[in-house]
């Protein structure tokens, strides 16, 4: 046997021979590129000079449903990610939101008054805490409960939000506690501070100006307070908020495939229908012109889905101003002034603006459509495979042997 030596190669040659093997890579690569494009084009764009009538309806009964499947596979999807990201911004993310601001809001404001009640020493023993304060504590209770039961939340999220109900309950037990030693000032600041730490991580100072104080909310190890938590919860629903909001790369890639499928699909439509006019007197195929017919809706779904796309990118800039620019002095100003005019700011305003967003952002007439573009293409692709072969059939059938095919 020969003996094989291996031998090293020269430092110059290492670069030339990577160099050669890049070179034959992209020689490949360019070869396999230009017989796939022309494989697709003979497909998707076939020319009708010089061709057999059997080989170009064969092209046809390949090329028009493989199109048409992929078409409004492509469409489908996209549109129905589009319907789907509307329906839990507006059935579940936004309501979420808005509950959590008011809840937060309105513990404050509770906070304040009960601060405010107890100041006035044995009276509040007595006549005990303002209406305002029951009324705001039961509305930020039945504000958690509605986040509980929106299915916004995440199972982690849903056990914090659990935990801080149970916060408030021991909040307002404290509260409780303070006012039943309200003529005892030492004993009562002490339960009033108590209460207010638990709120808020953050000490906070009323005066006459602002009643109701706003709370920074604190991060990392040290958000244990109810405002907190529910701050941290509000940053994590706005964020997947704006990732449903958001153009992603899956949603990208379809419409570019459906706008090209469905380019092909309805110039190869036109051109298969001119084809059967002059080359076998067919003035109007029927099977082709009803398979057709769906192309007419695709308009008003890529309306349907861009009007869903900017309702959407409004919602998340009002969210971002739900959970930024409210403030429990701006929620009290609008409670005492319900006349002056809606505060583009308050509460009930942003749900307004989100709900009214979401409302017009879509085709009333298009609601349930979505399920239905993908089997409306497999339809079409069916009829254009049946229309196609029931032509080509009947042409073998009265063509001549021997004759030009």
């Amino acid at each position: 046997m020969a003996r094989q030596e291996n031998r090293r190669l020269a430092p110059d040659g290492r670069p030339r021979v990577l160099a050669q093997d890049t070179l034959r890579l992209a020689r490949a690569a360019a070869a396999v590129t230009t017989e796939l494009a022309r494989r697709v084009r003979r497909y998707a764009w076939p020319s009708t000079a010089d061709r057999r009538n059997r080989g170009y309806l064969r092209d046809r009964l390949v090329a028009l449903p493989l199109l048409t499947v992929v078409a409004f596979g492509a469409l489908g999807w996209a549109y129905a990610g589009a319907r789907a990201d509307s329906a839990y911004l507006r059935d579940r993310a936004a309501p979420a939101l808005v509950d959590l601001a008011d809840a937060r809001a309105s513990l404050l404001i509770a906070q304040g008054e009960a601060e405010r009640n107890l100041d006035e020493g044995r009276a509040a023993e007595l006549s005990g805490l303002s209406d305002r304060y029951r009324t705001r504590i039961a509305r930020a209770t039945q504000s958690l409960n509605q986040v509980t039961r929106s299915g916004a939340l995440t199972v982690a999220e849903e056990q914090e939000l659990r935990v801080v109900s149970a916060l408030v309950v021991d909040y307002t037990s404290r509260i409780g506690r303070a006012q039943g030693h309200a003529g005892d000032s030492v004993l009562r600041d002490a339960e009033l501070s108590y209460a207010r730490s638990m709120l808020c991580s953050q000490p906070t100072d009323a005066t006459a100006r602002n009643p109701y104080p706003e709370c920074p909310a604190a991060t990392g190890s040290a958000a244990t307070s109810i405002v907190d938590r529910v701050t941290g919860l509000e940053g994590r629903l706005r964020e997947r908020l704006a990732d449903r909001a958001a153009w992603g790369a899956g949603g990208i890639a379809a419409v570019v495939v459906a706008t090209l499928a469905l380019t092909l699909l309805a110039a190869g439509l036109w051109r298969t229908v001119a084809f059967l006019r002059s080359r076998f007197r067919i003035r109007l195929s029927l099977p082709l012109a009803a398979a057709a017919l769906p192309l007419l809706t695709v308009p008003f779904l890529t309306a349907d889905a861009l009007l869903a796309l900017h309702a959407q990118h409004e919602t998340v800039r009002v969210a971002d101003t739900l959970a930024e620019r409210t403030s429990p002095t701006i929620e009290m100003v609008a409670e005492e002034r319900p006349f002056a005019g809606p505060d583009p700011r308050a509460i009930e305003t942003l749900r307004a603006r989100i709900d009214e967003g979401l409302a017009d952002g879509r085709l009333a007439a298009l609601d349930g459509t979505a399920p239905f573009v993908f089997p409306t293409g497999l339809l079409a692709a069916a009829v254009i495979a049946g229309a196609l072969h029931t032509y080509r059939r009947e042409y073998l059938l009265v063509t001549r042997p021997g004759a030009v095919a």
